[in-house]
């Protein structure tokens, strides 16, 4: 893609971002979120997947209206998605350390997020093509570079977590979600 075109933008945040998703999600993997017993814990995983749907319930209603009615909504949105998981990981840095409870509430701050970082990406995504054809187009590359961003992301993933275990990954997402967030001033704001 061509970084110097709106839709090379948006791709551009759209990699990062994903990548910051997919270090994040490797960090919850190896830890207290997901070592639950299921035959012990059904009231836990029933919590757990209302955590899980509880974001689709939240952003349509209160994010989607809110985004069209504000002049530059869904670029501020995305803008702010990306500094918001930045911030959350970077609270997860001490609590991925000690297998901490807030974990839970953290990791639900991260759904929401990236589903208000999702409704924002597809909202944008129309403003910065132009035509049907293109629209198409653009969401099926949008999602063959979310499928690279996750492996290549593992590469640096990789180097923090022999320097620095999980919280030198959580460092490396703060740094992806920044390395977005800034991506994500140069997308030009679409009209409401």
């Amino acid at each position: 893609f061509d970084a110097s075109t709106p839709f090379g933008r948006l791709a551009m945040t759209h990699v990062l971002s994903t990548g910051g998703d997919a270090l994040v999600a490797l960090v919850l993997a190896g830890s207290l979120f997901f070592s639950l017993d299921p035959a012990g814990a059904r009231w836990r995983i029933a919590l757990y997947l209302l955590f899980t749907m509880a974001p689709f319930a939240l952003i349509g209603p209160l994010i989607g209206p809110l985004m069209d009615r504000m002049p530059g909504g869904r670029r501020l949105l995305l803008i702010g998605s990306c500094v918001g998981r930045g911030a959350i990981a970077l609270l997860m840095i001490s609590s991925a350390g000690s297998d901490s409870l807030l974990l839970f509430p953290e990791a639900f701050g991260m759904l929401v997020l990236a589903k208000s970082y999702a409704v924002a990406k597809a909202a944008l995504v129309p403003s910065v093509v132009i035509g049907d054809h293109a629209l198409v187009e653009a969401n099926s590359k949008l999602q063959v570079l979310s499928g690279l961003a996750v492996p290549i992301a593992a590469i640096p993933a990789a180097v923090a977590f022999a320097i620095g275990g999980s919280e030198g990954i959580l460092v490396v997402a703060v740094v992806a979600y920044a390395a977005a967030a800034l991506a994500a001033t140069r997308i030009p704001a679409c009209p409401r």
